[in-house]
C-alpha cells in the first residue's frame, strides 16, 4: 500500500503575484529565518535542568574523591 498519491493535474505550480511580494524582502525573509532556524541558547547557569545535572555530578565525584 502506497503512502502518498500522484495526482496529474494540469495546475501550475508557479507562485502567485502575492507570494513573490512576501518574499522579495530578502532582508526580513533573512531575519525570520535566522529566528526560527537558530533559536537562542540558554547559558548553563541559567538552565535549571542541566544544572541540577552538573550539581549532581559535581557531587558524586566529591564523594568519590573524598571517600578514598
Amino acid at each position: 500500500m502506497r503512502k502518498f498519491q500522484r495526482t496529474s493535474n494540469e495546475k501550475s505550480q508557479e507562485p502567485t503575484k502575492e507570494q513573490l511580494v512576501r518574499y522579495k524582502d530578502f532582508a526580513s525573509l533573512s531575519h525570520k529565518y535566522e529566528r526560527l532556524a537558530k533559536r537562542p541558547k540558554r547559558p548553563l547557569y541559567k538552565d535549571p535542568k542541566l544544572f541540577l545535572l552538573l550539581l549532581i555530578i559535581g557531587l558524586m565525584f566529591l564523594l568519590v574523591f573524598l571517600e578514598s
